[in-house]
């Protein structure tokens, strides 16, 4: 067809009558409704295929295909995560299932992200959806397999993150570091401290690895001059600072705290303009951070 509209038209319809095949087909086998995912999936790919075809790329030859064909492979790319989507509803009792479709679906779409000239928004979308898919496919295999440590779900997500800000800051020269690593940070720092702060019990491993984390991160952001690891991470130690100090309240005689305290007010007075002179000068040193 020459026009848009039917050609879109009669996209949707054959990938409509796919995937009634591929539902039905195994239905009449005598299988379950979840095993129609798998076929379904194939027509997803088959569709993801087909959308890589059509749509245009950035190269001398896409002036001379025809305008239509642009509108047809957006249209076939939101159908194919449609389809998968559907395929992994279908899923979602069973978890190995669920696990194996968002796994091969990611694979799929890191397949369909290596197509030349691909454009950069296109390509950040799919890298996304591929980076997301494997995350939930790794997150339901945790869960299903009773893993309750916080950080084995945590740390995965917040190093998708970082990556994705890290090759950002390197694209986009006037990027800063809080919208590019500031996401990814809060990921790996955040959830553990706050473990840490309201969890009833000890976890000394934990704070120590936190700790070194966060001390880790200040010396990265201080060494590359980004303001959001050594704000993010500096904030971390402080709060860790307190906590270690509160658990200690009790373990040592009171005389000792109002002896450190009032030798630090004594030398704090005795250097109080030193002491501003520092703090103006750290304020402005983070202040021009990147």
């Amino acid at each position: 067809a020459r026009a848009v509209e039917v050609r879109v038209a009669g996209c949707l319809a054959a990938v409509g009558a796919a995937c009634a095949l591929a539902v039905t087909a195994p239905l009449a086998g005598g299988q379950p409704l979840r095993a129609a995912a798998y076929p379904l999936l194939a027509v997803a790919a088959l569709v993801l295929a087909l959308a890589a075809a059509t749509s245009p790329a950035r190269t001398a030859a896409a002036s001379r295909r025809p305008a239509a064909q642009a509108p047809v492979g957006r249209v076939l790319d939101a159908a194919a995560q449609a389809v998968a989507l559907v395929a992994a509803v279908l899923t979602v009792e069973v978890a190995r299932h669920l696990a194996t479709v968002c796994v091969l679906w990611g694979v799929a779409v890191a397949l369909r992200l290596l197509r030349r000239g691909e454009p950069a928004g296109r390509r950040w979308a799919l890298a996304g959806i591929a980076a997301g898919s494997e995350l939930l496919g790794a997150w339901v295999l945790l869960a299903a397999g009773g893993v309750t440590v916080l950080e084995a779900y945590t740390l995965p997500a917040a190093a998708l993150a970082l990556g994705a800000g890290l090759l950002a800051l390197r694209t986009r020269p006037g990027l800063t570091s809080w919208p590019a690593l500031g996401p990814g940070l809060v990921a790996v720092l955040l959830p553990s401290l706050a473990s840490v702060l309201a969890g009833p019990e000890p976890q000394p491993w934990r704070r120590l690895l936190l700790g070194a984390a966060a001390l880790g991160v200040v010396l990265a952001g201080a060494a590359r001059r980004w303001q959001a690891p050594v704000v993010l991470g500096g904030g971390v130690l402080a709060l860790l600072a307190l906590h270690e100090l509160a658990r200690g309240w009790d373990l040592l005689p009171r005389w000792i705290y109002l002896a450190v305290g009032g030798l630090a007010l004594v030398g704090l007075a005795a250097t109080y303009e030193r002491r501003r002179r520092d703090l103006a000068r750290l304020r402005a040193a983070v202040t021009r951070l990147g």
